[in-house]
């Protein structure tokens, strides 16, 4: 009985590993650093480090989401999601790079794809809701102003 108290004692003497940390939440829905390195090392957001314009590009991201499945728009084509697998794929450096990226990030190909899958979708609400002109920017900027106005957003500094 002596030996599994010492391991005990032992475990409990350790301090607490911070298995992952909260940068926003958007809606009740979390954004983490994980996914923030995850998706920058993908390259499924723009930026060089987790820092605040990230967090943001995230956050704006999750609440497009957000509006276009309300709107309901219609599923990409398998082979776009399949294309920006491959894109995604490249970028990793190849199969190997991926399946490290994605371990290291928490996140698996089925998680990925759903990302891809959000994306194309939101691209296409997009499409569909705001005319390609020169003011497009502009008008998807004042909706998404708009969208933060009407959705709880919580920014945990990153």
């Amino acid at each position: 009985m002596l030996i599994p108290l010492m391991i005990v004692s032992m475990l409990a003497s350790q301090a607490p590993a911070v298995v992952d940390r909260t940068l926003a939440i958007v809606g009740g829905r979390p954004i983490t650093l994980s996914d923030a390195r995850t998706a920058l090392t993908l390259r499924l957001v723009d930026g060089a480090e987790v820092d605040t314009a990230v967090v943001q590009r995230l956050v704006d991201r999750e609440l497009m989401l957000r509006e276009a499945e309300r709107y309901d728009p219609p599923e990409p084509a398998a082979d776009r999601i399949e294309a920006g697998l491959a894109a995604v794929r490249a970028a990793a450096g190849g199969e190997e790079g991926l399946v490290a990226v994605l371990r290291a990030g928490g996140f698996a190909e089925r998680r990925l794809r759903a990302w891809i899958r959000d994306d194309l979708r939101v691209e296409a609400y997009l499409e569909q809701r705001f005319a390609m002109d020169d003011r497009r920017q502009d008008l998807i900027a004042d909706w998404v102003i708009d969208l933060r106005r009407r959705t709880p957003v919580t920014l945990i500094d990153p």
